[in-house]
């Protein structure tokens, strides 16, 4: 009996431990045999894409996800782009000077007529005094380039330099110097006076020349002489700003810029103020002046109440000038 208890405790330890193997061995996948030609190809790549076959993998990992985590309660600026200009502000009285304000009957000088100055005057006042007021005095600093018909002879001092610089470079040019400096600013009878007002003399912008020799004074363009003193400031007279008159001999100074447009063009300079007046900051005129630089002009309305809104482009140099009628003037080119 004790045999038989024991041989049958063996025979149960000996189906429990086949259980337990058969248990162990149920648990372990057979590895996936199948080559997928398709993933292999993909692998030279880089990329490896899932198989078609329906054997998959316990073990599955989450997808990629490239899309940013976001807060709905997170609120964004908008994205604002720099505007491409500068607006600057400008007294709206300064629609009055400048080097391109046309002064005749219909638009007589009106700027800070009150404090106007004679020739008379300014000859009274100290050279410090006069560079404070922006005049020179030809007089005072004249070079060996030409002569003067005066002492009262007077120039705002942009005008000034642009002629010093044009009488020194036609004098290297033609070795003449009998050229004669006849009127420059003038104010003859006084602020009262409409008709002093209504001569761009008025403005210091001006200056009158001739020829003055043992011969006698004739002007620039006579006949005889034209070849020798015309010819040169017709042709060149604008790579300093100036453009020549209706009057024989006379100089108007308004720029560089403008004068190689109004010399180009055969325009007066009502003319251009009128045509550049029109234009925009959006649709400026644009030209390449005599030293091949690029500029735009264009003009802006005066606006009510003191000052006047004007817009001018980011990184440029800009020139602004009244135009004594109804607004201002704009050039300007790169930097």
């Amino acid at each position: 009996m004790r045999m038989k208890t024991v041989l049958i405790g063996c025979m149960l330890a000996l189906v429990l431990c086949l259980v337990a193997q058969f248990s162990a061995c149920s648990r372990i996948t057979a590895p996936n045999t199948t080559v997928d030609t398709t993933s292999e190809a993909l692998a030279v790549n880089g990329t490896v894409s899932q198989s078609d076959s329906s054997e998959t993998s316990e073990e599955t990992l989450p997808p990629e996800t490239t899309a940013p985590v976001t807060d709905d309660s997170i609120t964004l600026p908008p994205t604002t782009e720099e505007k491409p200009y500068t607006t600057i502000a400008v007294p709206s009285s300064e629609m009055y000077t400048g080097s391109l304000i046309v002064v005749d009957r219909e638009n007589p000088y009106s700027y800070r007529v009150a404090s106007m100055y004679t020739p008379s005057e300014l000859d009274r006042l100290s050279e410090g005094e006069l560079s404070e007021l922006g005049w020179v005095s030809l007089y005072a600093n004249k070079g060996t380039s030409y002569v003067l018909r005066s002492r009262l002879i007077y120039l705002r001092a942009e005008a000034y330099r642009a002629f010093s610089q044009m009488m020194s470079d036609y004098v290297a040019k033609s070795g003449n110097r009998d050229v004669q400096v006849r009127f420059g600013y003038q104010l003859i009878n006084g602020i009262a006076d409409l008709a002093s007002l209504s001569d761009e003399r008025v403005t210091g912008l001006t200056v009158e020349i001739n020829v003055y020799t043992e011969e006698g004074s004739f002007s620039i363009d006579h006949a005889s002489k034209k070849s020798a003193y015309f010819d040169w400031f017709s042709a060149n007279c604008h790579k300093y700003g100036f453009v020549m008159t209706a009057e024989s001999g006379m100089f108007r100074y308004v720029g560089t810029p403008h004068a190689s447009y109004m010399q180009a063009n055969s325009l007066t300079l009502s003319e251009y103020v009128a045509l550049v007046s029109r234009r925009s900051f959006e649709e400026p005129l644009s030209f390449v002046d005599a030293s091949g630089v690029l500029w735009r002009v264009y003009g802006v309305a005066v606006q009510s109440g003191s000052v006047t809104a004007i817009p001018v482009r980011n990184d440029s140099v800009y020139m602004i000038s009244g135009n004594n009628k109804n607004g201002f003037i704009i050039a300007s080119r790169d930097k």
